[in-house]
């Protein structure tokens, strides 16, 4: 029987959860707040529709497309964030962000232990998947995604089938909150598929044929559900335009394929080999529903880098389920003991308390602004060293005006420190297209028409990286004098009297104002 100190310890989900709902905000804060511009941009739409109390339907931030139709498929996670950060600031969007990851891999563990796996293979799975999405680990509206994808497989792969109408609901929601909807529309083809071809070739069981007529009316009810937003059938026609837009997508970071050099891509070859010997080495057929979902999730994580994470909880998921029973079987003594140690705390623990005891404290952090017991536990500012906060603060003071050129990173911030300045481009690819995405690279890369596109658009200043190449060949262009500069940001204005035959000088001179460079970015 267990003791009273056994009941009460925390379950292998519930630690998953106030280990990484803690962890994050606290020690992981600097990348999930600073990892890309993208935080500050979504934050700053959410806050624009809290006040217009409205949707953005028409550009309200660029002057490259002042105006044109906005498809808002972001907006329920934008508020959701806005709000957050209108009560607890920046350190109030971390602690949210940790949660959404604690409970991501926390019901992960959950489902896992839920279908039966070991809970010691349980618990690897889940760490295993959580390393695979560390570098993704940000404040932006994914983590609600990966949220809903870990639902969704459990109600796909569940022992008994759920009611139909779980699904549906579940994707009027996702549909407003992240377009990733798109890849659970995918698991569910992809179940459909892989119990057609059970059903068909490896024998025509009565469960098959359930499954298959489940799924077959489970896809386009799901299909349908994704319609209830106020975007209706061009949230499909947007998401289908932007990942048909090879430019847009092979010039964005997290849509390229991953360089096996990183260490993310290196730890998923590894656990592709390992998980492929494991499967070859398998005494049993893998479920072709499962076969297909490892399939479909690795081709994915190679085609775009954030992919990744999803591999990690989806496919890495059924190739657990898959192989519990060999795990089980493993003849090491040591192993053993430890998965019988791993089955007795599992089955005496418990989980909604220290779920609920976890959400307390990190609530009253984020109340707090990031503060606990007089300590500034969470930062609630942006990195000055990464992002351009004293050349914008000066800027703002002095009422600088005209159209600004800033690097594609720092879009999103000047959009959320600048509010009265509108920009070229930012992090919301699939709104600007390839055609602005192409102007930017030509000018960021100083290909030789880039003073022909700053003229084009009508470009006053220019908000770049103080040791980029930019503002070194700016700083030598006649008609440019540069008006800011520190260590990390430069402003360059377009200035008449700037014509004199001494570019080096200048060039000096913003050397001597940058400093020596460091990578930051």
């Amino acid at each position: 029987m267990a003791t009273p100190a056994a009941r009460i310890a925390p379950s292998i989900p519930a630690l998953f959860f106030v280990f990484l709902a803690l962890i994050v905000p606290l020690f992981a804060q600097h990348h999930l707040i600073n990892g890309d511009g993208d935080v500050a941009r979504h934050i700053r739409h959410g806050l624009y529709m809290l006040q217009h109390r409205t949707l953005i339907w028409n550009d309200p931030f660029s002057f490259t497309r002042p105006g044109e139709p906005f498809i808002p498929f972001e907006y329920g996670s934008q508020l959701l964030y806005a709000l957050v950060f209108d009560l607890g600031g920046l350190a109030g969007v971390s602690v949210l962000a940790g949660v959404l990851i604690g409970a991501a891999y926390a019901l992960l563990a959950r489902f896992l232990l839920r279908r039966g796996v070991d809970p010691l293979l349980a618990a690897l799975i889940t760490a295993s998947a959580a390393v695979l999405g560390f570098s993704h680990w940000i404040a932006r509206p994914h983590l609600f995604s990966w949220v809903a994808i870990v639902l969704l497989l459990g109600l796909v792969d569940a022992r008994r089938r759920p009611r139909i109408w779980v699904y549906p609901l579940l994707f009027a929601l996702w549909a407003n909150i992240h377009g990733a909807w798109l890849y659970g529309i995918a698991i569910l083809g992809i179940y459909l598929v892989g119990h057609a071809i059970e059903y068909r070739w490896f024998g025509r069981s009565v469960e098959e044929r359930a499954a298959v007529r489940h799924f077959a009316l489970v896809l386009p009810l799901a299909c349908m559900a994704t319609l209830a937003t106020p975007m209706g059938v061009r949230v499909w026609t947007h998401l289908y335009a932007h990942l048909g837009d090879n430019y847009v997508l092979d010039h964005t970071m997290e849509f390229r394929s991953p360089d096996f050099h990183s260490l993310v891509a290196k730890i998923l070859l590894l656990v592709l080999l390992g998980s492929l010997a494991a499967l070859i080495m398998s005494s049993r057929r893998m479920h072709f529903a499962r076969l297909l979902v490892v399939i479909a999730g690795f081709w994915w994580a190679l085609i775009s880098e954030r992919n990744i994470p999803l591999f990690g909880i989806t496919g890495l998921a059924v190739v657990a389920l898959h192989l519990d029973f060999e795990w089980r079987a493993l003849p090491s003594r040591w192993l053993a003991r430890r998965r019988a140690g791993f089955a007795a705390g599992a089955l005496q623990s418990a989980t909604a308390g220290w779920v609920l005891l976890c959400c307390f404290v990190l609530s009253l952090v984020a109340v707090g602004h990031g503060r606990l017991l007089g300590r500034q536990l969470v930062a609630d500012d942006f990195d000055d060293s990464v992002f351009p906060v004293a050349a914008v603060r000066a800027a703002r003071v002095a009422n600088l005006e005209g159209r600004i050129f800033a690097d594609f990173t720092w879009g999103g911030y000047v959009l959320f420190a600048w509010p009265e300045q509108r920009v070229f481009i930012d992090g919301g690819t699939d709104f600007y297209g390839s055609a602005i995405m192409r102007d930017y690279d030509r000018i960021s890369q100083l290909e030789p028409d880039w003073r022909d596109i700053l003229e084009r658009w009508r470009v006053d200043a220019v908000l770049t990286d103080s040791h980029s190449k930019l503002a070194s060949e700016i700083a030598r262009t006649p008609g440019w004098a540069l008006w800011y500069c520190d260590s990390v940001a430069v402003i360059a204005r377009r200035d008449a009297s700037a014509t004199g035959g001494y570019p080096y000088r200048r060039e000096s001179e913003l050397k001597a104002c940058a400093g020596p460079s460091a990578e930051r970015r």
